[in-house]
């Protein structure tokens, strides 16, 4: 057998029955990401946190299965950056014995189990349910319910799917964090960055905004589509990521807005900067766009 720095992960005893000795398995090329598991090095470093999923892969019990931010993170969904370094969730079923290793935190819960790409992992779901009785504030798992609803989400949830599932959940400890934040999620958010501004505005007491309206001229053409907007003021609000500072995107959204201004539209463009400060730059802005254009 032939394990080299690009190996996939495997089980030290079937090296060994494979032939492997126990010094080759010590080989500085290899890595044990977790008791029990060997890995070729340079496969690791590519994607530590990927490689010890996989290594638990191999460990796992036919009714294990990965929760919380690890399931979060197979299904896709927008976590916080302060999570990126947490450890991996492996569940076990109610009444059996949890998973006890490094860089592990095994959990015994009740969830519906799915596959993502062959891996065993908690529902939706159940993953949003166990976020928001864990680790996220209000408003990041408001963006995760946003992300869960998005029309071009291939297991698209409705919010009343998330609710009904909350419900058997009904008097955990973290509920009420769930139940508050399923009546704030709306379809359309394209990005955290969009939900951040939404509830940013909520808080400050503003209306509650359409998102992903399209404006048209004269002749219906589509001129362009606002992340939020006050349909009825003529007032859009735009959140500017990290890719409209590139070139082609910059270049195209001046033009767009100088298209949108001269239909009588109010661009307002927030940054990540304007979320952190809570708004004091663009509130104003918003609300003195509104007031001029009700006039």
């Amino acid at each position: 057998m032939h394990f080299d720095p690009l190996s996939d992960p495997m089980l030290a005893r079937d090296a060994l029955d494979l032939g492997l000795t126990a010094r080759r398995l010590r080989g500085p090329d290899l890595v044990t990401p977790t008791r029990g598991v060997r890995i070729g090095l340079l496969r690791h470093e590519a994607d530590p946190r990927a490689a010890l999923v996989d290594s638990l892969r191999l460990l796992a019990r036919r009714d294990q299965f990965f929760s919380h931010t690890t399931a979060a993170r197979l299904h896709g969904m927008p976590l916080p950056a302060r999570l990126d370094d947490g450890p991996i969730h492996l569940a076990s079923p109610t009444r059996t014995v949890r998973v006890r290793r490094k860089g592990v935190v095994g959990h015994r819960i009740k969830a519906e189990v799915v596959e993502v790409g062959g891996v065993r992992v908690e529902s939706i779901a159940d993953t949003f349910v166990h976020l928001g009785t864990s680790v996220l504030s209000l408003p990041e798992l408001v963006e995760v319910g946003d992300w869960i609803v998005h029309p071009k989400r291939e297991r698209r949830l409705t919010t009343a799917d998330l609710l009904l599932r909350a419900r058997e959940f009904a008097g955990a400890r973290g509920m009420a964090a769930v139940f508050a934040a399923v009546p704030l999620i709306r379809v359309g958010a394209d990005s955290p960055g969009e939900t951040r501004t939404r509830l940013l505005l909520r808080r400050a007491g503003l209306p509650e905004l359409t998102l992903q309206h399209q404006v048209r001229d004269g002749s219906g053409r589509l001129v362009g589509t606002l992340d939020l907007a006050y349909p009825d003021r003529l007032v859009g609000i735009e959140y500017e990521g990290a890719h409209h500072m590139e070139r082609s995107q910059f270049t195209y959204d001046i033009a767009r807005y100088a298209r949108l201004e001269a239909l009588g539209w109010r661009v307002i463009r927030v940054t990540h900067d304007d979320i952190l400060d809570r708004g004091q730059r663009i509130l104003p802005l918003v609300r003195a766009a509104r007031a001029r254009s009700g006039q």
